[in-house]
């Protein structure tokens, strides 16, 4: 019998990716310590991502002896190339699907389109899309050059409509901020855009003022969670911090 293929993800895969395609590899018996190492992923991370499979029942205990570290596993159901998305309890979960029915909706409409519209389209059976959440997308994305937007001067919302050479691939293109703003195209493979240049040194006319409209945005959204109190954040404003703080 021929040795079955083993499908796998091309370009710009997540952590979790290359730890799943890891416990695939090696599926009749691993250690998180194994993974880590195969993977080049923190054990902090392969750990908790160990547990949260076998929460989901996709793996199984073999040999509990020792540290967690050690203790060794094997793979009971196989969900194919994609990494299952699964929280620390095993549930199942939309991280990231509404980024990607977002691009999506961008791909397939071509035309322009306002983030109301977008939230909308792209807000698909138990994934529900903020018009806030799709507006800090899309502004990240025009920054970086992926999208035009409308001058509307004011009058009326602004729309946006996806550039035909940056439609580079189905996977949505990942905003990354920690002192800068930059965007990783998975498609590519690469960070496609970047307001910081090698060396800290700004690749942008206002580095001044994209640092206080970060900060501007950091403090209101710090505001509205403090303003919720015991009752927690609502789903919007989740979405928005997860885009703010991705």
């Amino acid at each position: 019998m021929g040795k079955s293929t083993q499908l796998r993800l091309i370009g710009g895969k997540e952590p979790r990716q290359f730890m799943w395609e890891a416990v695939r590899d090696n599926r009749n018996g691993f250690t998180a310590n194994a993974i880590a190492r195969i993977s080049g992923q923190t054990e902090g991370s392969v750990k908790t991502y160990i547990r949260a499979l076998n929460k989901a029942a996709l793996i199984e205990l073999v040999d509990g002896e020792g540290e967690f570290g050690d203790h060794r596993w094997r793979l009971v159901r196989d969900e194919g190339a994609e990494h299952p998305r699964v929280n620390v309890a095993g549930k199942r979960t939309n991280h990231g699907a509404g980024l990607e029915n977002l691009w999506r909706t961008l791909r397939i409409m071509g035309g322009e389109m306002t983030a109301a519209q977008a939230a909308e389209m792209a807000s698909v059976g138990e994934v529900k899309v903020a018009q806030a959440y799709a507006l800090n997308y899309f502004w990240s994305l025009a920054r970086a050059g992926y999208l035009i937007k409308s001058d509307t001067e004011g009058q009326g919302p602004a729309t946006f409509r996806l550039k035909p050479e940056f439609s580079s691939g189905p996977r949505h293109p990942i905003i990354q901020r920690t002192t800068s703003m930059q965007v990783f195209d998975p498609n590519l493979n690469r960070v496609t855009f970047s307001s910081v240049e090698a060396g800290g040194v700004s690749g942008e006319s206002s580095p001044s003022n994209d640092m206080q409209e970060q900060n501007a945005r950091l403090k209101k959204l710090l505001a509205e969670f403090l303003a919720k109190g015991l009752n927690g954040p609502d789903p919007e404003l989740l979405q928005r911090a997860e885009l703010e703080l991705a």
